[in-house]
């Protein structure tokens, strides 16, 4: 390995070639009579003593040379000069009994070994730069100066990052490239940052934004003196707007609504005031104008309140504002969410056949008085039979069963009642005639004289009408209804019911059961048989 270039191109030739190079033999004679010209070029490339080397092998082994010069011996055809920017190798003396690769194509393999007598071969222009913020399993391995044995080592191994992983600590130094000194210790939990460095830095904002950052934020506004709360508060409250609908910064908004005082929250909703609307419809945003609702004075809700006035439609339909809506009615006074009433009741039966309005409707049913809701439950009321039979409006019919007054429930029973078989076998509207019997006889006001002639007319329909017990029995939802019934009977109802059941199940057995619909009825009658089993072990 020591051996000079010249002495290493010396050992690349033959005995009787070295001896004429030297002036010995008969090569010394024919070399005086050959003219420059007519000299025969040393034998290129290289081949064991052992074996003969081909007599039409050029320096590049078995490879043409694609830079060769027309007209020239090919073991010295000098290479076009290297383009501007593209890296060249550095030739040295090829290492004996080894094999010469062909020249790089690809970036981050290395040149062909040259001979000192050839140009440097031009290689492949080097990869552009990695964006700092690109993930590291979107880099190439890269190669090195042992040709490449990073490719080999890689390849066919999977890589995989968890907490122990070696590439962590790496991309987590790009990713914390763009951030702050202070905020990078946090997220190193290098040492122990005080939230007065923050502040003297004005990095508030910055850590609010970032996941450790935020976090840090919430912990110190619990222990912090009052002066410093201050700081921090006048920070958030000047980009309250655009930090409330940040992933990590929304927390430490919330934060103060918990930790400031009656006047800071008032100037943090003064802050948000033009922008609630939007807030409210917002993933994040909806959260921090709901913990404002919670947590102000009624003055500030009654603030929020005005500037959602002219979008509670909007907000009742959206995935995010209709929480907000719904949080309104919640925990603002039953006077001061009139604006959402309004809003609901001129599309009353649109609004509870929608999957977010049928909540709001809900909340209202619960939270307001019959007084208010009085146009919005008679719109209700018309539509019972439509809205039983909706997948969301169903769920309206039986709120006002549980939280409607009594003439509520007496008109929802008497429309049930009407068709009882046919509500029965729906799928969503046997849901209403279940909650017709639970709230009839264990619900509010079920005492009432009202409400139990109500009650009586409707067991009786199912119980003296053979073909509406039959039809209830042998139906996928109306079986439902029926284990519902025995569940809700009083005195003599039990027997009757009981006795209905057994003629159902003789006239199965008679028929044979033959199918009707999806399911074999006689399988469908078995849920019930289990369920009358249970009960009657409970009546005894």
């Amino acid at each position: 390995d020591g051996d000079s270039p010249k002495k290493i191109q010396s050992s690349m030739f033959s005995g009787e070639e070295q001896g004429q190079r030297k002036g010995h033999g008969r090569g010394r004679n024919q070399r005086k009579n050959q003219t420059p010209q007519a000299q025969a070029p040393p034998a290129a490339g290289w081949a064991p003593p052992h074996q003969a080397l081909p007599p039409d092998l050029g320096p590049f082994g078995a490879y043409p040379n694609p830079y060769a010069a027309a007209g020239m011996p090919l073991p010295y055809a000098p290479g076009p000069p290297p383009p501007a920017g593209y890296n060249t190798y550095i030739p040295y003396p090829p290492q004996p009994y080894t094999m010469m690769p062909p020249p790089t194509m690809y970036p981050g393999m290395p040149a062909m070994p040259m001979f000192p007598h050839m140009p440097p071969v031009p290689t492949m222009p080097e990869q552009a730069p990695a964006s700092k913020n690109a993930k590291s399993r979107n880099k190439l391995p890269e190669a090195t100066a042992a040709g490449g044995k990073n490719l080999r080592e890689t390849k066919g191994k999977r890589r995989t990052k968890g907490k122990n992983s070696k590439d962590e600590p790496s991309a987590a130094i790009e990713d914390d490239a763009n951030l702050s000194l202070l905020l990078n210790q946090v997220r190193r939990k290098q040492r122990d940052v005080t939230l007065e460095e923050v502040l003297s830095e004005s990095l508030v904002v910055e850590f609010a934004k970032d996941q450790h950052g935020s976090r840090f934020l919430q912990q110190k506004l619990d222990e912090a003196p009052e002066d410093v709360k201050q700081r921090v508060y006048a920070a958030i409250q000047e980009e309250a707007a655009d930090l409330s609908k940040e992933v990590f910064a929304n927390h430490v908004v919330q934060k103060i609504f918990d930790t400031a005082d009656t006047e800071q929250k008032k100037a943090l909703v003064r802050a948000l005031a033009e922008n609630v609307a939007a807030l409210s419809q917002d993933q994040y945003g909806c959260r921090v104008i709901q913990k404002a609702i919670q947590a102000v004075s009624k003055e500030s809700q009654q603030q929020i309140a005005r500037e959602l006035e002219d979008h509670v439609e909007s907000c009742i339909r959206n995935m995010h504002g209709n929480h907000v809506i719904q949080k309104c009615i919640e925990q603002m006074p039953p006077d001061s969410v009139n604006f959402v009433i309004k809003a609901v009741e001129q599309k009353a039966e649109e609004t509870a056949r929608h999957v977010y309005g049928c909540r709001v409707i809900q909340r209202l049913l619960e939270h307001c008085v019959s007084a208010q809701l009085e146009p919005m439950l008679e719109k209700i009321l018309v539509n019972v039979a439509v809205l039983a039979k909706d997948a969301y409006g169903n769920y309206v019919v039986q709120h006002m069963l549980e939280h409607g007054r009594k003439e509520d429930k007496q008109r929802i029973i008497e429309t049930i009642r009407s068709n009882i078989a046919e509500f029965s076998k729906e799928k969503f509207s046997s849901n209403v005639v279940e909650k017709c019997f639970e709230a009839a006889t264990v619900g509010e006001n079920a005492d009432d004289p009202i409400i139990q002639q109500e009650r009586t007319a409707l067991m009786r329909m199912v119980l003296e009408r053979p073909e509406v017990i039959y039809a209830m029995c042998t139906n996928t939802y109306g079986n439902y209804v029926v284990q519902k019934m025995l569940e809700n009977t009083r005195g003599e109802e039990w027997p009757a019911l009981c006795q209905a059941i057994r003629n159902v199940e003789s006239q199965l057995n008679a028929s044979g059961g033959a199918a009707g619909g999806r399911e074999d009825p006689r399988e469908v009658f078995k849920h019930i048989l289990t369920h009358l089993n249970k009960e009657s072990g409970a009546q005894q």
